[in-house]
């Protein structure tokens, strides 16, 4: 067993697999898509695509369950929504859309002439962003994320189990993921005017030996966890020693934030010595006009148990190199490389290739 570590403020120590299988066993690994992505607001990343034609930068959101534009930035392009969508976006400040468009969408060798994206209220600022790209997009494919080269790179489904790895590497780890799909109805009645099909990367963490399910969030400069989390697991409040006060995510003072910094983050193999969480209050379906009570408890209202999770920020994400093979649940860590590309001739059974995609 070999064990490497990365160098800076975050100690992370990740441990060799040697599972991946030999390149003579497996189908190719067939790449459909190379993007170059640029450094947005708070050490996001932003990805090229072309929507209807025109060149625009489109937020990375493994957390965003659902693509989606900003619709200041919709109506600037000349675009309409559609109203009463089957799926309803909520979002963790509290926002939520039913209103969706449709656009002629490009990101690198990839075509999607009828996307169908919600649009979103806009939350001030000039955002260099039109939207965000998220899962329900990127699961489509493989997807690499090197975020040291900022490449954004993706591949075909149909390669063998294990074999995705093309880069130098000293460690490896590997972790199951969960994705939040589809699922069937839960309440006793069966009527249920949403299902929840955020297609999000879910993994095993454990903070300060606690065990958790969390996303990776990056299109989050830092991890968070919300405020019920941190009360009622850890006993951590806004007026608990160490707790650094911040700004309200929705301006009203009741709901305060704050930042922590816990012992460990811990997922799989992987250790984050001292790792800092914003914690927030759970807004998910606090602007629902629609947030009505259940047909089948007193007690329980539409979104609730949406939303209010731990993410996983780009404070921990920017110090590796992710391969989300979408195919096998799993996710694939090593650390963050030198800048490199695809060695496509000088790899053995690596080939690239095009498709287009209808979504």
């Amino acid at each position: 067993m070999r064990t490497g570590s990365l160098v800076g403020s975050l100690a992370v120590a990740i441990l060799f697999h040697s599972g991946v299988a030999a390149a003579e066993d497996c189908g190719p690994l067939k790449q459909i898509s190379s993007v170059d992505m640029t450094t947005g607001p708070g050490g996001s990343f932003l990805v090229p695509v072309s929507i209807d034609g025109t060149p625009r930068q489109m937020l990375l959101a493994t957390a965003g369950g659902i693509t989606n534009l900003r619709q200041d930035a919709m109506e600037e392009m000349g675009l309409h929504s559609i109203d009463a969508s089957s799926i309803k976006l909520l979002s963790s400040n509290g926002n939520t859309s039913q209103s969706y468009t449709q656009v002629d969408f490009s990101l690198g060798a990839i075509r999607a002439p009828k996307l169908q994206v919600i649009v979103m209220p806009a939350a001030g600022g000039n955002a260099p962003f039109v939207g965000s790209l998220a899962g329900d997009f990127l699961g489509l494919y493989d997807v690499e994320m090197d975020f040291a080269g900022k490449k954004l790179n993706f591949f075909s489904k149909d390669h063998c189990p294990g074999h995705v790895i093309y880069w130098k590497m000293d460690a490896l780890a590997v972790l199951p993921i969960t994705r939040q799909l589809p699922t069937a109805d839960d309440s006793r009645t069966g009527y249920r005017l949403f299902s929840y099909r955020g297609n999000h990367i879910n993994v095993p963490v454990s903070i300060n030996g606690k065990d958790f399910k969390a996303a990776l969030n990056t299109a989050s400069q830092t991890s968070a966890m919300s405020t019920d989390t941190a009360k009622f697991v850890f006993g951590v409040t806004a007026d608990s020693p160490g707790a650094v006060p911040l700004d309200s995510p929705d301006g009203n003072p009741a709901h305060r934030a704050f930042r922590y910094t816990f012992q460990t983050l811990t997922f799989d193999t992987v250790t984050v010595t001292n790792p800092k969480f914003v914690v927030y209050p759970d807004l998910t379906g606090s602007k629902d006009p629609n947030n009505s009570g259940r047909t089948d408890t007193r007690l329980r209202r539409i979104d609730d148990n949406i939303g209010g999770g731990l993410s996983i920020g780009m404070d921990v994400l920017r110090k590796l190199h992710l391969f989300v093979a979408y195919s096998e649940n799993k996710l694939y860590i090593t650390p963050a490389s030198a800048p490199q590309s695809m060695p496509v001739a000088a790899a053995p059974g690596v080939t690239a290739a095009s498709a287009t995609t209808a979504h």
